[in-house]
C-alpha cells in the first residue's frame, strides 16, 4: 500500500512537469512541486473515453499556504500503464493566494466527475465550498466557490 502511493504520487508529481501556476502574483513552475512533500492528496477518479477506459487523476499540492489543484485526462498505454492525455491547473484557485483547501472529495458522475472541497482564503475569514465539475472532453471544467454561512 505504501509503495502504490508513494508511485502514485511521484507519478503525479513527473506528469504536470509543464504545467506552471501563479502564486503571491509570482509564477511558480513544476519545479516547485517536485518534492512529495508539497503533494498532499492525489485521487484517481471516474472515466472517460468513448470505452471509459481512461480515468481521472486530481491532484492537490500546497505551497506558501496556498492550494494548487490539477486535474488529469489518464490512460493506459500498450504495456497498460497510465500516462496523462492532458493536464489542467484549475486557474480560479491557483491564480488567488492564500486560498486553502481542505476535506476534498471526488466522485464519478454519467458526465466526468465532481471535484468538491472546503476553502479558506488568507484575504478574508469566510468559509467557502468549492465545486469542480469535470466533463469528458480534455480541458472542460465549471468551477463553482459558495460562501457558507
Amino acid at each position: 500500500m505504501v509503495k502504490t502511493t508513494a508511485a502514485t504520487l511521484l507519478g503525479a508529481l513527473l506528469t504536470f512537469a509543464c504545467t506552471g501556476a501563479n502564486a503571491l502574483g509570482s509564477d511558480y513552475s513544476y519545479d516547485t512541486f517536485k518534492t512529495p512533500d508539497s503533494v498532499s492528496w492525489v485521487q484517481l477518479c471516474g472515466t472517460w473515453g468513448k470505452t471509459h477506459q481512461g480515468t481521472y487523476r486530481v491532484i492537490h499540492a500546497d505551497q506558501y499556504a496556498q492550494s494548487f489543484l490539477y486535474v488529469q485526462w489518464m490512460a493506459r498505454d500498450a504495456n497498460g500503464g497510465l500516462h496523462a492525455e492532458h493536464t489542467l491547473a484549475i486557474a480560479e484557485l491557483d491564480d488567488h493566494a492564500e486560498i486553502a483547501l481542505t476535506d476534498l472529495t471526488c466522485r464519478a458522475t454519467p458526465r466526468g466527475i465532481v471535484v468538491t472541497a472546503k476553502a479558506t482564503s488568507g484575504h478574508d475569514d469566510k468559509l467557502r465550498r468549492v465545486t469542480i465539475e469535470v466533463g469528458p472532453t480534455a480541458g472542460q471544467y465549471r468551477y463553482r466557490g459558495q460562501r457558507m454561512r
